[in-house]
This record gives C-alpha cells, structure tokens and sequence, in this order.
C-alpha cells in the first residue's frame, strides 16, 4: 500500500513513502564505498606473485610457433600449385630461392601467379646441422606439378630449420603429389 502525504504550506512532511524497506535504505549514503590503498596494495602483490610464476611455464610456448607457421605456409603454397595445375589443367611449379629464403609459384612460362613469400628471419632452407647439403631435393630448386596432380620428377623433400635447431620437413611424393610435414 502506497502512502504519500504531500507538504503543504508550513505543514510538517508525512512520514514516508512505503514501498519497502528497502527503497528507503538504498536512498541513504551513509556507508562510504570504494578501496583503502593497503587493499590496493595487496591485490596488486598478489597479481604481481601469480604473474612471475606463471611466466616461466609460458616462456616456451611459442618456441616452435614460427617454424610451424613457416612449414604449414609452404605446405599452403604447394597444395594451391597442385590445385591450380589439376584446375586449369596446365603445369604449375612452386619455385624456392634457398639464399634469399623466398618461394613462389610460377606456370611455365615463368609467369608470376602469386606474390613471392619470404620466411621469417629467424628460419631457413637448411639441414640442421648441415649447412653446405641442399635443404631442397627437387631439381633447380622447383617443384613441378603436372595436370594430373602429381609431381614432375622424383619424390623430394624440403627442409627448414630455425635458429634454435629446430626442423621440419616437407615431403612430397612424385606419383601421387601428396604432401606431408614431419
């Protein structure tokens, strides 16, 4: 039940307006809200604490991350050279230039059909502790495929391998084109 006097005049107001207790008590401020620096400084400490314990378990987690990236991009590469050899039914190559560490696709004709991709600084075509061998098995650093898909030439593999001795290899074997990351 609402209740509600009015002032009027010099009239003393009425009491109050009953929509529950709790209307009226969350109108008064007498409470003083907020944080006491000590509080601050304590949450900040414990934030700080789980912070350095953390970081060592997650220094690691992005160790191999760009010779991943670095492999899955090629292998990306190479699946849309053999796509695009079965789909416009002509030979594609994906050529690889080991000094610059760059790779494209090319048709026969040596036109350009995508951007030349560069690696990432830290990662090159190289054996892992071998550097004088070829990282890149295919003859004159191209790999070929054919309208049927698979792959000019002898099976052959690509190697990458990164600062901090970690390698991958990409394999692609001739009579099927399929390829593979190990």
């Amino acid at each position: 039940m609402i209740e509600m006097m009015l002032r009027i005049g010099n009239h003393k107001p009425c009491p109050r307006l009953s929509l529950g207790q709790g209307l009226v008590q969350g109108l008064a401020l007498d409470k003083k809200r907020g944080f006491t620096l000590v509080e601050m400084l304590v949450v900040l400490a414990i934030i700080g604490m789980l912070l350095g314990i953390s970081i060592p378990f997650t220094s690691g987690f992005g160790k191999g991350l760009r010779i991943k990236t670095a492999s899955r991009a090629i292998l990306g590469t190479l699946r849309v050279a053999r796509s695009s050899a079965i789909t416009y039914r002509d030979r594609q190559m994906v050529v690889f230039d080991a000094q610059e560490g760059a790779y494209w696709i090319q048709d026969e004709d040596g036109n350009i059909s995508e951007k030349k991709h560069k690696l990432p600084g830290s990662i090159k075509f190289e054996l892992p502790g071998n550097k004088e061998s070829d990282p890149i098995t295919f003859k004159d650093d191209a790999v070929i495929f054919v309208p049927s898909g698979a792959v000019e030439g002898p099976s052959g593999t690509i190697t990458l391998s990164d600062k901090g001795g970690d390698s991958r290899t990409i394999s692609i074997i001739s009579s099927t084109g399929k390829i593979t990351i190990q």
